[in-house]
This record gives structure tokens, sequence and C-alpha cells, in this order.
């Protein structure tokens, strides 16, 4: 047997196996959900079903009063747009839903305002496209807390601090009462 026999037999020997073979069916591939446990999921639906609606009614509910921010004075409004305020207090609702949002809003605002903070920073995101639903309702939802008397100006946050998905919230300064 020569070399070139050899070489012609391995073909042969391969075409005769491959001829033999069959293609492989495809399966359908069947995704396993991993279920929470039903006390857990039914207690998590109630509460989101309540919060859902009880932001609905807010949001959709005309405003007993509208926010009419002043313009600030020019030095202020410039530290502002430069980023150069120090950030008293910081709320980041990124990936929160809706109700979660608005509760972790009610209680920052309850906090800040209780506390005397002045300059706050409110992280919401951008959302798709720059319309995301957390970032086009803190302003009505601002409005709606029982805190929004001492909000003075709500401004988007220079680059520095988030740019377009953030916002500084100004509170008004407060004076304590004066004791005798």
């Amino acid at each position: 047997m020569t070399k070139g026999d050899t070489t012609k037999g391995d073909k042969d020997i391969w075409q005769d196996y491959t001829r033999r073979l069959a293609p492989v069916a495809k399966k359908k591939r069947t995704v396993k959900s991993v279920k929470a446990s039903p006390e857990k999921t039914t207690a998590r639906k109630a509460a989101e079903k309540i919060s859902i609606a009880q932001i609905k009614r807010q949001t959709h509910a005309p405003l007993k009063k509208e926010i009419s921010l002043p313009v600030l004075e020019r030095t202020r409004e410039k530290k502002l747009r430069q980023g150069e305020i120090d950030i008293e207090a910081k709320l980041d609702l990124h990936g929160m839903t809706q109700p979660v949002a608005y509760d972790a809003l009610a209680s920052f605002m309850r906090r800040a305002v209780k506390n005397h903070k002045r300059h706050l920073l409110i992280i919401t995101g951008k959302g798709a496209g720059g319309a995301g639903v957390l970032r086009t309702n803190l302003k009505t939802w601002l409005a709606q807390l029982p805190e929004s008397a001492s909000l003075l100006a709500l401004r988007p946050a220079s680059p520095k601090h988030g740019g377009d998905g953030a916002f500084y919230v100004i509170l008004r300064k407060i004076n304590p009462p004066a004791t005798h």
C-alpha cells in the first residue's frame, strides 16, 4: 500500500461514517421558574397594590397647590449650575418602583426638614430616553408632601452631582421658635 492509497481509504471511511449520521433533533427549551413562598408573594403583591393605588390617587388627583419656585439670587443659581454647593443629604432612587420611591422620598424629606437640612440631592436616574417615571414625577410628588411649604428651589443637578439624572432640592431656612 502506498501513501496515496491510505489517504483515499481514510476519505472513504469518513464519507461512510458521515452518511450514516442523522441530524440531531432540536429540543424545545423550557425555563424553570423559581417561585417564592406563597405567603411572601401574596404579602408583597398586596403591599404593591395598595401602594400603587395610593400613588395613582396622589399623582392623578388635582394638586391642592402648585409649586411655584422663585428664581434664586444670581450667585446662588451660578453655584448650583457649577455644583459648588455642599450637599447635606442625598437620596438615590435608582431601581426603585414608584411606590417604594415615593415612600422613600416622603421619609427623606420629613427627616431633612426635621434636621434643618437645606441642600439636598435626589438622584432619580434619567430613565429611558431621558423621560424616566421617577424623574418626571418628582416635582408632583414634592408638591403633595406636607414638607412642600419648606421647598425653596428644585433645580437639575450639575454633571458633578449626576447631571440630568439628579436634582438639587433647596429648602427654606427655618428659624427655630424664639425662647423667652
